[in-house]
């Protein structure tokens, strides 16, 4: 086994333990938003509040992944089959969420999710990610922008989406992550609990995960409301 492949191995449990965090929190936000939609909670997730804060966390975390995996997946030259299989898998379930949440959610469409940002992200900050001070640099750079009149602009539709993740300033933190790879990040170490081994099973699975599961959420609510609905009233 070569050092890279040792650093990779090590380094990949981490990264599955952030990844599969974020995919319970994925869940329980969108496990909620349905039950929002059917009337079975009523959550205003367009405030500034725990609803509308949730979401941010979980995209810092999906984004921080991004910077750290593409060290980790092309550590010296890049691989380009691999690269362009995983491009194309996430380019194509991007269109496809638009276009289902389109039906199911018109009012609230997803037309620049974080699938999306991830997709243009990767291209943006594949030549960075042996380069961990500029990355640094320019992320700290596109969030200090952020917070005044010159932030870089993202194009925006007039609803309110329910996921718009646009790739300045998230890219910042893709960057960041390549920079805490290099920092020694993928060397923390832990105990392998059971539970953070389950959590790590989620993280390794994330995208089947992030691409199906609001499928069997939303039909979960569905046929409750729809039961709900019929029954007789005692």
């Amino acid at each position: 086994m070569t050092q890279d492949s040792q650093t990779i191995k090590k380094r990949y449990h981490l990264i599955d333990l952030t990844r599969g965090i974020a995919v319970i929190l994925m869940i329980i936000f969108h496990f909620t938003y349905d039950l929002d939609v059917f009337g079975f909670v009523d959550i205003e997730f367009f405030r500034p509040g725990f609803w509308y804060y949730l979401p941010r966390l979980i995209v810092t975390l999906f984004m921080f992944s991004v910077g750290v995996s593409i060290c980790m997946a092309h550590p010296g030259k890049i691989h380009p089959r691999p690269y362009l299989i995983r491009q194309a898998k996430i380019g194509i379930a991007a269109i496809i969420i638009s276009i289902s949440t389109y039906f199911m959610f018109p009012k609230n469409w997803i037309y620049f999710g974080t699938l999306h940002c991830i997709f243009f992200t990767t291209l943006l900050i594949t030549p960075l990610r042996k380069k961990p001070w500029i990355s640094a640099a320019l992320a700290i750079l596109i969030l200090a922008l952020e917070a005044t009149p010159y932030a870089i602009p993202f194009p925006e539709m007039d609803h309110a989406s329910l996921d718009f993740i646009a790739v300045f300033p998230w890219a910042a933190i893709s960057l960041l992550g390549i920079t805490f790879f290099h920092l020694g990040w993928h060397k923390i170490e832990y105990r392998q609990w059971r539970l953070i081994r389950s959590i790590q099973f989620l993280g390794k699975h994330s995208f089947l995960i992030y691409v199906t599961h609001q499928i069997f959420l939303y039909s979960i609510v569905y046929i409750a409301y729809k039961i709900i609905k019929s029954a007789p009233l005692l």
